[in-house]
């Protein structure tokens, strides 16, 4: 019996999804065998899609634990190919990968405008946290609004006061200081002076990416301090097996992943009907 997995295919029925879902893992050598699950190292299979994976996603098991849970579920695995966020986004935009995971960012959405990616979905948050060093030599204590928070540290970090370290243009965490101080940011010098010291610098830092030894302090997390954790299809590569794999990275099972490892992921609202067996 033949699967229609293509892109056209009308997958918004999870009962009918389900089901073709279950014929393609029955129909697979990597299908469930006697209530065991097939290996969670089985290499992928031809037809797997390959994905662009943000390090963020990596990092902390993430993807190895949608891989075990794939093999029971899918009935193959997804190839994952590691890259910063700007690098998938290019990757989709060439069609050098099927399918990408990445970190909310003004290149997403101008790649979604042009219709370049598909099916973008937004799978989880992840909290951004404020870091410095534990003195409040920029004088933000008991501040509570990022964008005056982040422009204080900017103009001390300016006058030599205190260190920043600026997110790299373009990225995730660049979009999201725009988004923040839009229309207030300062007007900074070219040149900042040298800081008086050595001490620990400012940085937005997502909750994830945090290291166990990092010793600075956290001066602000706030629920408009995040970024999201989204998935799209490339339009150039049209693999049918990638809007399938956006679809189960919203089910239970694959959003389980996220309250299963460290960073205060935030998932999407459950959904009862989701994944449910028809």
């Amino acid at each position: 019996m033949a699967h229609d997995l293509s892109p056209c295919a009308n997958l918004d029925d999870d009962g009918l999804l389900r089901r073709r879902m279950l014929g393609l893992a029955l129909a697979s050598p990597l299908a469930v065998v006697s209530g065991t699950a097939a290996a969670g190292n089985v290499p992928p299979r031809a037809d797997s899609p390959r994905v662009g994976v943000d390090p963020l996603f990596v990092r902390n098991g993430l993807t190895q634990r949608w891989q075990a849970a794939m093999g029971r579920d899918l009935g193959w695995q997804a190839q994952w190919q590691a890259a910063a966020t700007a690098e998938v986004l290019s990757q989709l935009e060439a069609g050098q990968v099927d399918a990408g995971l990445f970190l909310s960012t003004p290149q997403a959405d101008d790649l979604d405008r042009q219709g370049l990616i598909y099916y973008r979905q937004t799978i989880a948050t992840a909290p951004v946290s404020l870091l410095g060093p534990p003195d409040d030599v920029a004088g933000i204590r008991g501040e509570k609004d990022p964008a005056r928070a982040l422009r204080q540290v900017l103009l001390a970090a300016q006058a030599g006061a205190a260190n920043w370290v600026q997110p790299p243009a373009g990225s995730p965490m660049a979009g999201l200081m725009t988004q923040l101080l839009a229309g207030n940011a300062p007007q900074l010098d070219k040149h900042p002076k040298p800081a008086r010291d050595n001490s620990p610098a400012y940085e937005l830092v997502p909750r994830p990416a945090q290291q166990a030894g990092d010793r600075r302090k956290i001066w602000l997390q706030d629920e408009r301090l995040q970024l999201q954790a989204q998935v799209a299809c490339s339009f150039r590569s049209r693999h049918p097996g990638s809007k399938l794999l956006v679809t189960w990275l919203g089910w239970p099972v694959a959003q389980a992943a996220f309250r299963q490892v460290p960073g205060n992921w935030q998932g999407r609202p459950s959904n009862p009907a989701a994944g449910r067996r028809p």
